[in-house]
C-alpha cells in the first residue's frame, strides 16, 4: 500500500495557533463574566462532590460519581475539570470560562489540523497546493469557531461537557488519520493508541461522543478507497454494524439504566417516541439552517416546537424527511467526485444520531449541533478556494473573495459577541428567550422564581411571579410533571405573602397531579405548621417517611412536630436520626439540645446548644434556649451571664421580639417557655416595661 508522507507547511504551528486563539478571543471577549446558568447550579454550585478542597484521589474519585441527585458515575473527565475549576476559584465564573474558551479554541485547532490532513489521504493527496490547503483548513475550521450557535457550548459553563467531548473526537478522528498515513509500525501504533484514549476521554466527558466510531468508516471509505468494490462493501458493512455494537456496549457501560431510561422516560415527556422521530426530522434542518444563518435573533435557549403527529401532520414534516434524505443520497451519490462534501453531510447527520432519535431528551438544544457541525463548513471553504483558483488571473476578483471571508469571519464574530450579551445573566437570558419562545413555559418559570425567591423580596415581586406562573401552566412545558412543580412554587409565593389558605389550596392541587412529589408534600407540611395544624402535617411527613425515604429534613421536621406537640420524649429519636445524617447542621443541633432541656439532660442540652452555636446558629433564639435551659435546672448564674451576653451582642428590641412574635412566626422556631424567660427577663431588666414584654 502506497504511503503518504504529511509535509509540514508555513506558517508555523504555535503562530498560527496563537493567531486562532487572538480570532476566537474577540468575540468571546465579553463571556467571562456570565452567571450560571440553568444545570450549572446543580451539576457544580450544589453539588458537593464536585467541591474539591484537595487535590488526592479519592476526592478526584469522588468528583467522577458527581451525577447530580444520585452521586453516581457520571461523566468523570468533564466533572473533574470543573472541579479543579471549584478547587483553584470557587464559585467565582471567571476561571470556568476561561478553561472553556481554551477547549473551544484547542477544538478548533484540531479541526484545522483533521482537516489539513485529509489533503494527505489517497483520495486527495497532490490535487491541492499546500497554500491552498492551510486556506481552506484555517477558513473552515475559524467559520465553525466562530458561529454564534457555538456560544452555548462555550459560554454555558456546564456545556463544557459537550465542548470536551467534541474536542476530544476531532483529536481521536485526527490521531486515526495520522496513523492511516503513517508507514512506520511504531509511529502508526503510537497515533492509534491516541486515538482509542482520545475516544475514551471524548466518551467519559459526554456520552454523545460514543457515535464517533461510526464515522470511521465514512473516513474509510470517503478519503483512503478509490474504488467501493463489492468486497469492500461488506467490509464496511461488518465495520458499521462493530461500531454500532461496541457503542451500544459503551453506552450501557456507562449507562446501565440507559433502556429503562428510554423506554420509562416518555412518560415525562409531552410527546411519544414516533413523535420525537418525526419531528427531529424538522429540527436536524432547522439546526443547518442556523448554522448557515447563525444572526442572533434566531438563536434561543427555548425554541417554541410544533410536533409533529404524523408524515404530514404539520406538511413540512415530509418537506423535512424528503430534504435530509435528498442530502444523504447526494452525499452517497458525489462520494468519489466530492469527498469532502459528502464527509460534511454524512458526519453532521451521523453525529446527530445519538440525540436526535430516540432518546427522550427534551427536542431542542442548540449546543447539539457542536459536534455533528465540525467538518460542516468545507465545502464552504472549498468553494471560496475554488473561486480564487479560478479567478487567479483577476487580481480584483481574488481579493474581493478573500475580502468577503474577512467580512464573514468579522459578522460571525460580532454575532458572537452580540449572542453571548444574552447569556450575562440569567435575567438577560430567559427575558431574551421569553421574546423568541413566546409558547414556552420556561421562560416564564425561571423570571418568577428568580423574582420570588431572588435579593430584595417585594409583593409586587411576588405577585409578578405568580401571574408569570399561572402563564406558564397553559404552555409548552418539557417534561409533563412540572404541572405539580409549578403549582407547588405558587404555593410557596402564596406562604411567604402569609396567604396560608390559598397557599394550602394550591399545594392540594399539586399533590392531585403530583402525588408522589416528596417536595412538594414536605413543603405542604411547612405551611400546615405555620398555622398550627400539627397533626395534619405529621400526617402528610409520614406518608414520605412510609416510602422509606430518608433525609436529614424529615426527621428534623418530624421531631420539631413533637416538640410542639409536647411529646419530646417522641422527638429525642427522630431528631437522633436527623443528626445522624448531618451530624453538623445547626437546627438539628438546636432542636435536640432543646429536646434535652425538657427532658431534664440540662448538661446534654447545653453542649449541643452551644455546638449549634458555634456552627452557625449565634442568634436570639439559641441564647433564649440556653438561658431557658440554665433557668430549668436552677443556674441562675449562668442564665444571668447568658443574659448579659445576649443584651450585649443584640439589640433590646430585637432580642425580645421571639417572645412576642405571632404564632406562625413562632411555629418557625423551637418552642419557648414565655413562662419561664418572661418572669426572670423582667426581674434582671427592670426598665423595660410590661407594656413591652407580653
Amino acid at each position: 500500500m502506497q504511503t503518504f508522507i504529511i509535509q509540514k507547511s508555513n506558517p508555523s504551528g504555535c503562530c498560527l495557533f496563537l493567531l486562532f486563539c487572538l480570532i476566537i478571543l474577540i468575540p468571546y471577549s465579553n463571556s467571562f463574566q456570565s452567571s450560571w446558568q440553568l444545570d450549572d447550579k446543580p451539576n457544580i454550585i450544589k453539588n458537593n462532590r464536585i467541591h474539591l478542597t484537595e487535590l488526592s484521589l479519592e476526592q478526584f474519585w469522588q468528583a467522577s460519581h458527581a451525577k447530580p441527585g444520585s452521586g453516581g458515575f457520571y461523566r468523570p473527565v468533564a466533572c473533574i475539570s470543573l472541579a479543579l475549576n471549584w478547587f483553584f476559584g470557587q464559585s467565582n465564573v471567571l476561571g470556568y470560562h476561561i478553561v472553556n474558551f481554551f477547549i473551544h479554541c484547542w477544538a478548533a485547532w484540531f479541526l484545522f489540523l483533521a482537516i489539513k490532513t485529509l489533503f494527505f489521504t489517497p483520495r486527495l493527496f497532490k490535487r491541492y497546493p499546500p497554500d491552498q490547503i492551510i486556506f481552506i483548513s484555517a477558513t473552515a475550521a475559524l467559520i465553525w469557531a466562530l458561529n454564534p450557535i457555538h456560544t452555548q457550548a462555550v459560554t454555558y459553563i456546564v456545556q463544557r461537557m459537550t465542548s470536551l467531548a467534541a474536542m476530544f473526537s476531532v483529536l481521536a478522528i485526527l490521531c486515526y488519520l495520522k496513523a492511516r498515513l503513517s508507514g512506520d509500525t511504531i509511529i502508526r501504533t503510537t497515533f492509534l493508541v491516541c486515538a482509542v484514549i482520545s475516544y475514551l476521554l471524548a466518551i467519559f466527558s459526554k456520552e454523545n461522543a460514543v457515535i464517533i466510531i461510526l464515522t470511521l468508516p465514512i473516513f474509510e471509505i470517503l478519503f483512503f478507497q478509490l474504488t467501493l468494490s463489492r468486497h469492500l462493501f461488506y467490509k464496511m458493512a461488518g465495520g458499521i454494524i462493530t461500531g454500532l455494537i461496541i457503542s451500544i456496549i459503551a453506552g450501557f457501560a456507562l449507562r446501565p439504566e440507559l433502556f429503562d431510561f428510554i423506554l420509562n422516560f416518555y412518560s415525562n415527556r409531552p410527546f411519544t417516541l414516533s413523535e420525537r422521530l418525526l419531528t427531529e426530522q424538522r429540527i436536524v434542518l432547522h439546526y443547518l439552517s442556523q448554522l448557515f444563518f447563525s444572526a442572533p435573533g434566531r438563536l434561543s435557549a427555548e425554541h417554541d416546537v410544533i410536533l409533529s403527529t404524523s408524515v404530514i401532520t404539520p406538511w413540512t414534516t415530509l418537506a423535512a424527511i424528503l430534504i435530509n434524505g435528498f442530502l444523504i443520497l447526494l452525499a452517497v451519490r458525489l462520494n468519489r467526485k466530492e469527498p469532502l462534501l459528502s464527509l460534511a453531510i454524512l458526519f453532521y447527520y451521523i453525529c446527530h444520531l445519538v440525540e436526535s432519535t430516540i432518546v427522550p431528551l427534551e427536542l431542542v438544544f442548540e449546543h447539539r449541533n457542536y459536534l455533528p457541525s465540525l467538518f460542516l463548513f468545507i465545502p464552504v471553504a472549498l468553494l471560496f478556494q475554488r473561486g480564487i483558483t479560478k479567478l487567479q488571473q483577476d487580481r480584483l476578483a481574488t481579493i474581493s473573495i478573500v475580502g468577503l471571508v474577512v467580512i464573514i469571519f468579522t459578522v460571525m464574530g460580532y454575532a458572537t459577541y452580540e449572542r453571548n450579551k444574552a447569556w450575562r445573566t440569567e435575567e438577560s437570558l430567559w427575558q431574551d428567550t421569553m421574546k423568541k419562545a413566546p409558547n414556552s413555559a420556561r421562560p416564564l418559570a425561571i423570571l418568577a422564581l428568580k423574582l420570588a425567591w431572588g435579593p430584595n423580596p417585594s409583593e409586587a415581586k411576588y405577585r409578578k411571579a405568580l401571574e408569570l406562573i399561572e402563564r406558564s401552566i397553559s404552555m409548552q412545558m418539557r417534561r409533563t410533571g412540572l404541572i405539580p412543580h409549578q403549582l407547588g412554587n405558587m404555593a410557596s409565593i402564596y406562604s411567604k405573602l402569609g396567604e396560608r389558605n390559598e397557599a394550602i389550596a394550591y399545594y392540594k392541587r399539586a399533590l392531585a397531579f403530583g402525588p408522589t412529589d416528596e417536595s412538594i408534600r414536605y413543603n405542604f407540611c411547612k405551611t400546615l405548621i405555620m398555622t398550627g395544624n400539627f397533626s395534619r402535617a405529621k400526617d402528610e411527613l409520614e406518608i414520605i417517611l412510609g416510602k422509606g425515604l430518608i433525609h436529614v429534613d424529615y426527621f428534623n421536621m418530624l421531631g420539631f412536630i413533637y416538640l410542639w406537640t409536647g411529646q419530646p420524649e417522641n422527638a429525642l429519636p427522630t431528631i437522633q436520626k436527623a443528626l445522624h445524617y448531618a451530624s453538623g447542621r445547626p437546627d438539628t443541633l438546636l432542636t435536640i439540645g432543646k429536646c434535652y432541656s425538657l427532658l431534664g439532660s440540662y448538661k446534654k442540652a447545653k453542649w449541643y446548644l452551644s455546638r449549634a452555636r458555634k456552627n452557625g446558629r449565634d442568634d436570639t433564639i439559641v441564647s433564649l434556649c440556653i438561658i431557658e435551659n440554665a433557668l430549668r435546672k436552677g443556674a441562675i448564674e449562668e442564665a444571668e451571664k447568658e443574659l448579659q451576653r445576649s443584651i450585649m451582642r443584640f439589640p433590646l428590641t430585637y432580642f425580645l421580639q421571639p417572645l412576642h412574635a405571632p404564632s406562625e412566626e413562632r411555629y418557625r422556631e423551637v418552642p419557648l417557655a414565655n413562662e419561664i424567660l418572661t418572669p426572670f427577663i423582667q426581674s434582671q431588666l427592670p426598665i423595660i416595661t410590661k407594656a413591652i414584654l407580653p
